[in-house]
């Protein structure tokens, strides 16, 4: 979600926010896992949904050590809904065609059901509410879920916290302009 990330980076820019120190993260190690469990996905064939599936509990045991930030919290609620599709779906998102069919998305392998990571959204999806069906037209252009949704939301406040510009949902509803520094 590069865009996302960009977008986020100017905003935090226009509010006057600048790098001062990194934020510290807890497991970083379990994040690692889960990206090389990812990227080992790509070329193991018929176990790739058990590889993206267990690189979706390091990724929840990265962000539950991280959950002190509200945008961690976030984060995790995110990939909690994207796990429990891939999860009920033998490892793999399910992708509405119709939806799929208006982004660049390799749609023979979707179709003939070769993809590694998804699978064509139809009547025998489980928990078909949390599959990529929204369509993100602006940017760059892509089908979305509703724990994607999440998954924006917490990189948007997760950037604002680098760029020392932190927003809290919370304190923005109790009237409340900016996170307290930490």
């Amino acid at each position: 979600m590069l865009d996302v990330v960009v977008v986020s980076f100017v905003i935090a820019f226009l509010r006057r926010g600048r790098i001062r120190e990194m934020p510290q993260f807890h497991s970083l190690w379990a994040l690692g896992i889960s990206i090389l469990l990812q990227i080992g996905s790509a070329f193991v064939g018929e176990y790739a949904g058990l590889l993206v599936s267990i690189s979706y509990v390091f990724t929840l045991l990265f962000f539950y050590s991280n959950r002190e930030h509200e945008d961690m919290r976030i984060f995790m609620i995110g990939w909690l809904l994207n796990a429990l599709v891939i999860w009920a779906n033998y490892g793999r998102m399910p992708v509405d065609l119709e939806q799929a069919t208006k982004v660049p998305f390799p749609l023979e392998t979707l179709i003939a059901g070769t993809d590694f990571k998804h699978v064509l959204l139809n009547e025998e999806t489980n928990l078909p509410f949390l599959a990529d069906f929204i369509y993100k037209p602006f940017y760059f252009k892509r089908v979305i879920s509703i724990g994607d949704l999440f998954v924006i939301l917490g990189t948007f406040l997760l950037v604002q916290r680098i760029m020392n510009k932190p927003l809290s949902l919370i304190r923005l509803r109790e009237g409340k302009q900016y996170a307290p520094k930490h």
